[in-house]
């Protein structure tokens, strides 16, 4: 299949229309910028091919600057040396037309032509979907998509197929296809595809079996309880009349009443435990609290022992205390004196360093109001100047645009006068007679220039009417008379006879304007805050003097005054010395308030304890304690040998408790009869439940299920027998068919080997059974596609796709190949291979790449059609 030219209209980004014409039957490199439409041609090629004329959903494929475009492709080539034109129109008025040679089709016959011709498949209804792109999908790569070899292998693999067969002269076609899919529908209502688990029928009489076989273990179950109930309930009516005859909870209940009385007595010789237990704990507390009183007196006399002897103690503290504090007092008033003495002469040495500093700040203040004075002087001086140039710069003052344009002017007469003087006509006469030139009389000799058409009148022999050689001589003259009269005004508005003067004017001005400004900066250097800021800051000055002036005389006679660091480290050493001595006298009020106050609280304390002891209540009520503490000792002690013959009786009681002899005996009690009941209520359920599951002919039904289940499992072992027939017979056939497909391997892995060993020399490229590649061997590293890289994934495709052209053409086959940007993720080294195995196949197979990196492919010695020359020329045609 050779493309010889296609024609786009309003498709995409193609808004007017494109011709490309002249395409070689070899290799062609179609180059331009990104978004330029090299996608959009071939996707054009695409769809004039594979979409169906009609279809509603390709939209899409109107530009959106012309959205009242009619899409249009049309191509034209050549099958076998047939000529083929093919003409669409989408979305609007669409319609298809196919010429083959002399031959015409249109629209639904057109596009079946197409299919068998290019071996691909129409959609029933919608857009082209990739499963029927056929060998186009194989063979026409989209951009990005050189990698994607397997699904479109996938999808054109019935074609390869039938191609290779033919080739190889075998008998692998669709038929056995055909069959096996006919054979699979057959098994596929019996099992599922997959899993081959039961579908269908199958599934319906197992899903029947499985149900009829669960009622059967039901209504089993139901038969085998009935029998165990049956009899348990002989069982249960036997042990029901024997306990109604002995009444075992009888006896137990008299025991348990014996139990109950022996629990009393017991009861009643724990509460007199329990009664001297208190008693004796009460009595201890009491015990004990008279002993802690007895224990609080006997402390109180040694505390009074104790505090006569620190009292003494104390006295003695004090005494030490009064002696250390005068001693303190008299030493901190003899500090006091020496720090009063440094204290002013330390005074007397400051004074002295600001009568210094005084008398230095008078001098600074009389420098500034010199310096001051001057400098106001100046600054009036060259103001007065600048009021006398702004004054004398008004005077000669002139517009600068009117300036301008008054030399613009001028500028423009000059050139303007000599083109005039150049084109008038000249005329010199000398006469014996008089004439008239446009009515005035002229005689003698002398010339005349003629600016504009003039009439010569000549006595009796008429007019002579005189023209200006040049045409536009008057239009030069009106030009020249507006600049001359503009020139006239512009003068008169300014004030000056000429140009120069006016100029001469300017210049005065700027220099005068330039000698303002110099005066200007002088005043801004003396008085940049202004003049009057200047005076402000000379009366300030003025005053700081008089101030410094007046506290110099305020200021005491320092002519014996110590310097300021000798005096300064005195007064700090008095200082330190009076508050040492403070400190002291500080602390020895302490020592002495401490004593004093420890000695008093020892004396109010011992007062009151000694008067406590002495009162003659708190003697009498010591006595009496000490006598009950005795009478308590004896109480306790006969108590406690009553609690321990108490004791002794219990641990006896306890050897066999009454009390839980009597709840256990009551407790069986309790069961027996509750046993009793209970086997009453169960032999009342039996007896329902066999009532009910006797009328409900549980044996009946238990033979009709199984009647039920013989037949349901003689139609699942029929089914299950017609299921296995049919696996076995496509397991068979496809057996049969991939061994015949392996077969095909061989031409087609021989051929990309042809293309493979270009880019990888130690490489085998591996086919499966759908005759796509899978793996890539190299040496002893088999590598899937997936697990390959992009970049090589990329090359691998566009290899393989040629293969797949050489082994379709060999079957005489329409081949056209495509590749839209492919193998851009490829280095320099392997590109140079690709474009080696490229030329190889451009030799058998017309080849279309559409690519964005032109100096990439410009040593193939192929010519490279530039899209935007193409569309300029489609444009201009």
């Amino acid at each position: 299949m050779i493309l010889e030219s296609i024609a786009i209209q309003d498709f995409r980004k193609i808004a007017d229309r494109l011709v490309i014409d002249g395409l070689e039957p070899g290799l062609n490199l179609i180059t331009g910028p990104n978004e330029t439409g090299k996608s959009t041609i071939a996707e054009a090629i695409r769809t004039v091919f594979l979409e169906r004329y009609k279809v509603s959903s390709l939209g899409g494929i109107v530009p959106r600057e012309r959205p009242d475009g009619q899409p249009t492709v049309e191509v034209a080539f050549t099958i076998g040396g047939v000529p083929h034109l093919l003409k669409k129109q989408f979305v609007r008025k669409s319609r298809c037309e196919l010429r083959v040679g002399h031959q015409t089709l249109a629209e639904d016959e057109a596009e079946q032509k197409l299919s068998d011709l290019l071996g691909f498949s129409r959609a029933e209804r919608g857009a082209s979907k990739p499963e029927h792109a056929g060998i186009p999908g194989l063979l026409w790569v989209r951009q990005g998509q050189t990698r994607d070899v397997r699904d479109s292998g996938e999808h054109a693999a019935n074609y390869v197929r039938d191609a290779l067969t033919q080739l190889s002269g075998g008998e692998v076609s669709g038929g056995n296809d055909v069959l096996i899919d006919a054979v699979q529908r057959e098994l596929w209502k019996l099992l599922t595809e997959r899993k081959r688990s039961p579908t269908g029928a199958l599934a319906e009489v197992e899903s029947r079996l499985s149900l009829l076989q669960q009622q059967q273990r039901e209504l089993d179950a139901q038969k085998r309880q009935f029998d165990v109930d049956l009899t348990r309930l002989t069982v249960l009516q036997a042990e029901f009349d024997d306990a109604q005859r002995k009444k075992p909870w009888e006896a137990m209940q008299q025991k348990a009443d014996e139990a109950s009385k022996r629990a009393g007595a017991f009861a009643e010789l724990e509460r007199r435990h329990k009664e001297l237990s208190q008693l004796i704990e009460l009595a201890n507390a009491e015990h004990k609290g008279l002993l802690q009183q007895e224990q609080a007196a006997v402390d109180l006399d040694a505390s009074i022992r104790s505090d006569r002897q620190s009292l003494e103690t104390a006295q003695v503290a004090v005494a030490d205390a009064i002696a250390g504090h005068q001693l303190a007092a008299a030493e901190v008033a003899s500090a006091q004196k020496a720090c009063d003495e440094a204290g002013a002469a330390f005074e007397l040495a400051n004074a002295a360093v600001t009568v210094a500093d005084l008398k230095a700040q008078a001098a600074l203040h009389g420098n500034e109001i010199a310096r001051l004075a001057l400098a106001v002087e100046k600054a009036e001086a060259a103001s007065a100047a600048v009021r006398d140039l702004a004054g004398q710069a008004a005077q000669v003052e002139i517009d600068a645009a009117k300036l301008q344009r008054l030399q613009a002017v001028s500028d423009q007469i000059v050139p303007l006068q000599a083109r005039k003087d150049a084109a008038l006509t000249r005329i010199e006469y000398r006469l014996t007679g008089p004439i008239t030139i446009d009515g005035e009389t002229v005689d003698g000799q002398g010339v005349v220039l003629l600016d504009r058409e003039k009439t010569i009148g000549l006595p009796g022999l008429g007019d002579l009417i005189v023209v200006p050689g040049v045409s536009d001589v008057s239009a030069l003259v009106d030009e020249l008379q507006a600049l001359e009269v503009e020139r006239a005004r512009l003068l008169l508005e300014m004030g000056v006879p000429s140009v120069a003067e006016a100029v001469s004017r300017r210049d005065r001005w700027k220099a005068l304007c330039t000698e303002k400004a110099g005066q200007a900066g002088i005043v801004a250097l003396h008085a940049p805050h202004g003049i009057d800021a200047l005076r402000d800051a000379l009366a300030q000055a003025r005053g700081r003097l008089g101030v410094a002036e007046a506290r110099l005389a305020g200021l005491p006679d320092v002519s014996g005054a110590l310097p300021v660091s000798d005096a300064k480290s005195a007064f700090d050493t008095a200082r330190v010395q009076l508050e040492s001595a403070r400190v002291a006298q500080m602390s020895a009020s302490e020592r002495k308030a401490r004593a004093g106050a420890h000695a008093d609280g020892i004396r109010v304390r011992l007062d009151m304890n000694e008067a406590r002891v002495n009162d003659p209540e708190y003697v009498l009520r010591r006595e009496e304690r000490q006598a009950k503490i005795v009478e308590k000792d004896a109480h306790v002690k006969a108590r406690t040998r009553e609690l321990d013959t108490c004791a002794q009786a219990l641990d006896a009681a306890r050897l066999d408790d009454p009390a839980v002899e009597a709840q256990r005996f009551a407790r069986s009690a309790d069961i027996a009869r509750g046993e009793q009941l209970e086997r009453q209520t169960k032999i009342t359920q039996l007896r329902a439940q066999l009532e009910a599951v006797g009328a409900s002919g549980v044996g009946e039904r238990l033979a009709q299920t199984a009647a039920s289940i013989e037949q349901t499992e003689s139609r699942h072992a029929e089914l299950r027998l017609r299921a296995d027939a049919l696996g076995l017979l496509e397991s068979i056939l496809v057996e049969e068919r991939d061994a015949a497909v392996a077969s095909l391997r061989s031409p087609l892995t021989s051929r990309i080997g042809h293309y493979l060993k270009r880019v990888f020399p130690a490489g085998e490229m591996t086919v499966d059974d759908a005759l796509t590649p899978v793996a890539l061997q190299r040496g002893e590293r088999h590598e899937t596609l997936e697990s390959l890289s992009y970049g090589t994934q990329e090359q691998l495709g566009m290899l393989a796709r040629l293969a797949y052209a050489d082994m379709l053409q060999a079957a005489c086959r329409p081949t056209l190949l495509l590749f839209d940007d492919a193998v851009v993720h490829t280095d320099d080294t392997r590109r140079d291979g690709i474009k080696r195995a490229l030329l190889d196949a451009a030799t058998r197979h017309q080849i279309l790449v559409f690519t964005c990196h032109p100096r990439l492919w410009d040593d193939l010695g192929v010519k490279q059609r530039h899209l935007p020359d193409l569309m300029a020329t489609s444009q201009r045609a």
